[in-house]
């Protein structure tokens, strides 16, 4: 299946691009399931075929459209290609050139491709980046929870239907005083604890294994993450932007996170944010009340628990004193006692992304 001359077809019909010179760039995982299973395949394909179909009598509206594929070979090498291409739409000059972005697999390929545009627009300072490249987040991989849309027929759907531009924020990270040089990006939830330990469980067992392991790994880290990372005191700080207070805690917390927004989920499709607070904090319980909390965890229902804090913040710092993993998107590293305190915070809106008109949602 072509999926660039489709989406190209697709593109060049939208009102989103009228009279504009698109250049598409579409940067794909050949290794992702949805290209690689033969049942997500032979689903995507029709879905694709499908949003032809809607716009086989619509007229071209775009000035012109070009469409470049490129394919990661490795790890990290997404990244590199996003560099070239945000590189040449820097360089464009073309005052009506828009660069369309697609990210064709999982949570990695798009944590690499969004991480090195937000070091163009806010650490090199390439300003006029996100006036110049849109982004679609394409759900190819296992996980896609900062994809646009659940299904590839959602997220097509942003371009055979209603919808508008928007700039979104995403969450900067950095460690102590003195380690400036490490600023890490999460477009979808930042976490340290607990789920970036099933997050490193996951991984490692998609290595050897091809499929979504994580509700598997989250029964086998309520078992085993106090056999790996000593649980200490934790001291969380948070605030919004401009210093006003939010909320303090202090004590043994299994995770605390803080997403780009409120109604977030991740680890396919569990709701960890499910409602408008960004904020989230869950306290150190006995194992048998984690075992009969993990259901309502996964069905979003934490929120009725006395162990769990939520709220609203736009900066949170973190003091702690053990090792422990520090999850972005679905990818973990591991921070040790001289990385604290850390701070997460929100980044002002830079990501140029679609979103469907609210007639367009209703009729879904």
């Amino acid at each position: 299946m072509d999926y660039l001359g489709g989406i190209k077809t697709l593109a060049e019909r939208s009102t989103l691009f009228a009279g504009r010179d698109l250049r598409i760039a579409m940067i794909a995982n050949p290794s992702a399931g949805g290209f690689t299973i033969k049942k997500r395949a032979a689903q995507n394909e029709r879905y694709l075929e499908r949003a032809l179909m809607a716009v086989e009598n619509k007229p071209v509206l775009t000035r012109s459209a070009s469409a470049v594929l490129y394919e990661t070979k490795s790890s990290e090498h997404a990244g590199e290609l996003a560099r070239e291409v945000f590189s040449a739409a820097i360089a464009d000059e073309e005052p009506d050139a828009l660069y369309l972005v697609i990210i064709a697999g999982g949570d990695g390929t798009s944590l690499d491709v969004q991480t090195e545009y937000a070091h163009a627009c806010i650490l090199r300072k390439g300003t006029r980046l996100s006036d110049k490249v849109c982004l679609l987040r394409l759900p190819f991989g296992t996980g896609n929870d900062g994809s646009d849309g659940r299904t590839l027929d959602e997220s097509f759907s942003l371009l055979t239907g209603a919808a508008h531009f928007e700039k979104q924020c995403a969450v900067r990270v950095y460690p102590a005083q003195g380690r400036e040089s490490a600023q890490w990006f999460a477009f979808n939830i930042a976490s340290i604890g607990i789920d970036a330990f099933i997050t490193d469980m996951t991984n490692r067992m998609k290595r050897f294994l091809p499929g979504d392991f994580y509700k598997v790994c989250v029964d086998i880290a309520c078992l085993f993450y106090g056999m790996h990372y000593t649980l200490g005191k934790m001291t969380v700080v948070m605030t919004k932007h401009d210093g006003i207070h939010v909320m303090n805690q202090s004590g043994r917390f299994l995770l605390m996170l803080m997403g780009a927004s409120g109604y977030r989920t991740y680890g396919s499709n569990q709701k960890i944010l499910p409602d408008a607070n960004n904020v989230c904090g869950v306290r150190e319980m006995t194992l048998g009340r984690k075992l009969s909390l993990r259901s309502g965890f996964k069905g979003g229902k934490h929120a009725l628990y006395p162990e769990t804090v939520l709220c609203k913040a736009e900066k949170m710092v973190i003091y702690y004193g053990e090792r422990v993993l520090l999850q972005l998107d679905g990818e973990a590293r591991l921070l040790y006692p001289a990385d604290f305190p850390i701070t997460m915070e929100l980044t002002d809106p830079f990501i140029l992304v679609i979103k469907p008109d609210a007639e367009n949602v209703a009729r879904e």
